[in-house]
């Protein structure tokens, strides 16, 4: 005889399942992020709130889908909807503006773009062998499969530049770059952070070392900032070789991009550069990972990178390590008011 049993859940489970399901439907509200920043739906607020069909009709959108959408995105307060299907903007969408001071809508679309959809899909790979997921998807490495294609490519640079003028005021508030006459900042990009250093430091020049299309792009960055008198520019690959020349070499988010063994490649290259630099050092800007369970950025980063170029995030001691074998001694490790700090070293006499 067949009897029916009542599955009592605890208030605990509950909860545990809620958060689950919050997790596991991540992804929804990235791929909703994604064309609300594309469409410049923030933007078109700034002036104050309008019902989504005027939002639909500005943007050639669809009004009933695109409703939907911000619905779900108000339900998690990027924006704020009044009676009539109205939206606002918050704290959160004022963000997502493009002239926002500190805007995140270049890193939103980053984030969106389909090709971490399609890397990130194949967790599964990097799990099971160590290896890039991003070699699995698209038969390269990924900073191949980024430049090789220009929307992929436009959206990674236009999130790097993003990224750096976040950091930059959190870096200058946290480290003092006195004392060094040229700064060289390896695989920097359009070179927003250099100019940002060099607009503190009156008195400082700086080379921006990093491959050829990216130096075509920064040097009408920094013309267009006016630094191009006091900012160099130099084309090269940090595996090959990294020009002498400057009393300090700064590297943000380019060491966690590398296993150990080309990161050493990287760093004996800059060992070499600083060789007989009296005072020389090595700043490097990347995340120092708490080795407790803590919630930090840092352990999200660090799945990037191991499904993207095959580095890591590194704890301390990790990083000692690491900058042991290079023939660096780091002398201090300064925490800043963002995810990362600045790891200061100098050549181990």
């Amino acid at each position: 005889m067949a009897t029916t049993e009542t599955v009592q859940i605890s208030h605990t489970q509950a909860q545990g399942a809620q958060q689950l399901m919050q997790m596991a439907s991540g992804f929804i509200f990235t791929a909703s992020l994604y064309p609300i920043a594309k469409l410049k739906i923030a933007d078109l607020l700034a002036d104050g709130p309008l019902p989504v069909t005027e939002l639909a009709q500005k943007t050639g959108s669809n009004a009933d889908a695109l409703y939907r959408v911000l619905r779900l995105l108000a339900s998690a307060g990027v924006f704020a909807e009044s009676a009539g299907k109205v939206f606002a903007l918050t704290p959160v969408s004022d963000c997502l503006r493009a002239d926002a001071p500190g805007s995140m809508r270049d890193m939103v679309i980053w984030m969106g773009n389909r090709f971490h959809f399609k890397v990130w899909s194949e967790m599964s790979y990097s799990i099971e062998t160590g290896q890039p997921a991003v070699e699995h998807v698209y038969g390269m490495r990924a900073f191949e499969a980024i430049f090789g294609d220009p929307e992929i490519a436009y959206d990674f640079n236009m999130a790097m530049t993003s990224f750096s003028r976040k950091i930059a005021p959190a870096l200058l508030d946290a480290y003092d770059f006195s004392g060094i006459g040229t700064l060289m900042d390896v695989a920097g990009g359009h070179g927003a952070i250099l100019c940002e250093v060099l607009s503190r430091y009156p008195g400082m020049k700086g080379i921006l070392f990093d491959m050829t299309n990216v130096i075509e792009e920064a040097t009408c960055h920094i013309c267009s900032l006016k630094m191009d008198q006091r900012c160099e520019t130099v084309t090269g690959n940090f595996f090959d070789e990294i020009p002498a020349g400057a009393d300090a070499y700064y590297m943000q988010h380019i060491i966690h991009d590398w296993a150990d063994e080309p990161a050493l490649k990287i760093l004996a290259n800059c060992r070499r550069a600083l060789e007989g630099v009296k005072d020389g050092r090595l700043l490097v800007v990347d995340s120092v990972v708490p080795e407790t369970s803590e919630p930090h950025f840092s352990k999200i980063l660090d799945l990037e990178m191991l499904l993207m170029p095959g580095g890591r995030e590194r704890t301390e001691g990790e990083w000692r390590e690491l900058f042991a074998k290079a023939g660096f001694e780091i002398t201090r490790i300064v925490p800043m008011q963002a995810a990362e700090s600045v790891i200061e070293a100098r050549v181990r006499s």
